[in-house]
């Protein structure tokens, strides 16, 4: 893998991990269209730099969950994590052409669908409690499938239940924290069991990871600004094109 390509996935890992277009769904069709080398190791990384940027744009909140006054939030983010392992499971043993990408363009689709639903049916305004995060772990387990945006699926989770919406934005980014590091210790531990050198030169590594923390701090800034004034109707026009594109690409 060249640098300009390592550069070109970490910048659109970051962005779409955080914007509800779906990075999974993007990689795939990135390396569908010959951009880049598969390689389980790089793609860690570049969840590394991800995480690294929520906790240096989120920091406050996250320190907050270890005072009192956020002890709640804490069960909360605990509480979302169940049902977003039990579903990420069942998937990946029972329908893993789906996790690895089969129905990439129904994926996007999905997501189209999801944005157009909080967008039309916000429910009566309520605070975030224990319903609402089960609720959100639900659609975040879904989004283990490609094409489907774990922060689109959570925030219009959230929306749809009636948590406002700095709340359900900032949620949704505080529930990227544990599935994130979840993610890389089970890639991590599968890249362990075989043995494989990484396939992916130092550079390329650093280079990608640098390109996915820099657009994931963009794209989480952008996005609490944004969705706090707009909806999310374009992000919802733009992935009813990627589901287009990718059925071109995929089928044709």
């Amino acid at each position: 893998m060249s640098v300009w390509e390592a550069i070109v996935l970490g910048l659109v890992q970051g962005a779409t991990e955080f914007l509800p277009v779906s990075s999974s769904g993007h990689l795939l069709f990135l390396e569908k269209a010959g951009v880049g080398t598969p390689d389980l190791f790089f793609n860690i990384c570049l969840h590394l730099g991800t995480l690294l940027a929520v906790v240096v744009c989120l920091r406050a909140d996250i320190l907050s969950l270890f005072r009192r006054d956020g002890r709640k939030t804490l069960l909360f983010l605990f509480l979302s994590c169940l049902p977003t392992g039990a579903l990420a499971l069942l998937f990946m043993y029972f329908a893993p052409s789906l996790v690895d990408g089969a129905m990439l363009p129904l994926g996007f689709m999905t997501t189209t669908a999801l944005l157009v639903l909080a967008r039309c049916f916000v429910g009566k305004p309520r605070f975030l409690d224990a319903k609402a995060s089960l609720l959100a772990g639900v659609f975040q387990g879904v989004a283990v499938l490609p094409g489907i945006s774990r922060s689109g699926a959570t925030v219009a989770a959230l929306r749809l239940y009636g948590v406002d919406k700095p709340a359900a934005a900032k949620f949704s980014f505080l529930m990227s924290l544990p599935v994130i590091v979840a993610s890389a210790l089970y890639e991590g531990g599968k890249i362990a069991l075989s043995g494989e050198a990484p396939a992916v030169g130092i550079l390329p590594l650093v280079a990608g990871t640098a390109a996915a923390f820099v657009s994931g701090l963009a794209a989480i800034k952008f996005f609490l600004a944004l969705f706090e004034k707009r909806s999310l109707t374009p992000f919802a026009v733009y992935t009813a094109a990627m589901s287009v594109a990718s059925f071109l690409l995929f089928y044709l």
